[in-house]
């Protein structure tokens, strides 16, 4: 699994300017169907594509709880503190913390939980032990059972 703030979050020191887009009720209501069979979590309401330096974080009900990454949606950080999805959460040891907020890849080794059902190419998020506190989002290297390390 692997986690870029670079490619999905941080904004370049140098701004393009940002763009702010309703997005049409069909397209709305595709976007969060998809969530909803991927992800476990019913959502409703109206959306906004919002676009800082060529990446996309879509507001629902003026909330940044979705993200637009290579034309597939998922969960911001912030969508999976509030939505607790059911499905795609990966669980590391503390010792992988400091790494995996500085942006470090999810190494096997420090991940002792991966819910099954993540495929290779998935959305998944990633949280510590104990606590299970959100600390990243990314895309799965390899399928949930492969995961543990």
């Amino acid at each position: 699994m692997t986690y870029s703030p670079s490619k999905i979050f941080m904004m370049g020191s140098q701004s393009q300017g940002m763009k702010r887009q309703r997005i049409r009720k069909k397209e709305t209501k595709r976007i969060l169907n998809e969530l909803k069979e991927k992800i476990g979590v019913e959502l409703k309401g109206e959306l906004e594509r919002v676009e800082i330096d060529n990446r996309a974080v879509l507001l629902l009900n003026n909330e940044p709880l979705i993200l637009e990454y290579d034309n597939r949606f998922y969960l911001t950080v912030y969508g999976v503190m509030k939505l607790k999805p059911e499905r795609g959460r990966v669980v590391v040891d503390e010792g992988a913390l400091n790494f995996i907020i500085n942006g470090a890849d999810v190494m096997k080794p420090g991940i002792v939980e991966a819910d099954e059902s993540i495929a290779e190419g998935d959305f998944c998020y990633v949280v510590v032990e104990k606590k299970f506190t959100p600390l990243a989002v990314g895309i799965a290297l390899v399928n949930g059972k492969e995961m543990r390390g």
